[in-house]
């Protein structure tokens, strides 16, 4: 599925960052991903998990070009349960830290420049904040996971608003990831603990839900780690449970659904996988029987303003890239 196209519109898959299977350089787990201008990203690597306030350095921040340039990594030790990045119009980079209950911010050269957070449930405090995201007048949408609901905060983390309460109704969210905004302002929210995503107006308000459990169709979504909007509407779901990533119009109607494409290694994997003759051998005995291109626990996605659709393919330690192509035509054969 190299190049999907339904409804109209046709996504290809581009190429892989970082390492494909067992080989090759690259991430730790990493869960989450965020866009920054002139196709820099910054990668989250959770690394393994650290226990009791145990800081690893396997847990960072890497920087990098979509085209495979590898610029530097930061916020080593740093973290114990970091979940997720945002960047705010200055160039800023925001990272929370469930463990920590606080929102670490840095600069674009990866110095630590603030930090700002209060444990809790009241008014302005949290408790195992996720999802991250700014909107238009650069305020931050945190996902308060532990309390069940959102919060808006100035960038320098000044309460503004708050929604959402623990349950399963509508507007009710149960341990929620993820988080993104579309160009009106609307809020969607990966409802992980209710297998769906939900959609809200910017002041809060419930519009509309995706997915949910239990749907004939088959396209239920199975604990949603996080979501994604692109500059036409269409909304990605990074499906954790299922291993896909599932595909919505702007009304709630399933489009299609992307399981990753990544057959060949990355220009990073090349370099070990050629300077490591073991590492061929072991590629070969494994790649017929085991479906090395395909995301394997895919936790974080962003899309970028030319519309590139980046996946986090944790397990696999990779990134997958796809492209939203707009004028996109089948091409004619003479068969």
């Amino acid at each position: 599925m190299l190049t999907t196209t339904v409804a109209g519109r046709t996504w290809s898959f581009s190429h892989a960052l970082g390492r494909n299977a067992a080989a090759g350089n690259g991430f730790t787990q990493p869960i989450a991903v965020a866009t920054a201008p002139e196709g820099v990203l910054y990668v989250l690597s959770r690394g393994q998990e650290g226990a009791g306030g145990v800081v690893a350095p396997n847990k960072r921040i890497g920087k990098l070009t979509i085209d495979q340039q590898f610029i530097g990594d930061f916020g080593r030790e740093q973290f114990v349960w970091p979940v997720d990045l945002a960047v705010d119009g200055q160039g800023n980079l925001y990272c929370s830290d469930e463990y920590s209950n606080s929102i670490a911010v840095f600069d674009e050269d990866g110095q630590r420049v603030g930090q700002w957070g209060e444990e809790g449930s009241g008014e302005g405090q949290v408790n195992g904040p996720a999802g991250l995201a700014f909107d238009a007048d650069d305020n931050l949408y945190v996902v308060d996971a532990g309390n069940g609901r959102v919060q808006k905060f100035t960038k320098d983390g000044e309460f503004l608003a708050a929604f959402g309460s623990s349950g399963s109704g509508d507007g009710q969210l149960s341990k929620p990831w993820g988080i993104a905004l579309d160009g009106d302002g609307n809020v969607y929210v990966a409802d992980w603990g209710n297998n769906r995503v939900q959609k809200f107006s910017a002041d809060g308000e419930f519009l509309l839900s995706f997915g949910g459990g239990g749907l004939e169709d088959g396209s239920d979504l199975d604990h949603p780690s996080d979501v994604a909007v692109d500059s036409e509407g269409d909304v990605y779901v990074v499906d954790w449970g299922n291993l896909r990533v599932q595909i919505y119009d702007p009304e709630g109607g399933v489009i299609t659904a992307l399981y990753g494409d990544a057959t060949e290694f990355s220009n990073w994997a090349k370099e070990v996988v050629e300077a490591n003759p073991d590492v061929t051998k072991a590629y070969r005995r494994v790649k017929d029987i085991t479906p090395m291109g395909r995301f394997n626990r895919p936790v974080g996605i962003a899309v970028d303003e030319q519309d590139r659709i980046i996946v986090t393919d944790s397990t696999r330690g990779r990134l997958q890239v796809y492209v939203k192509e707009k004028d996109y035509m089948d091409p004619q054969f003479n068969l």
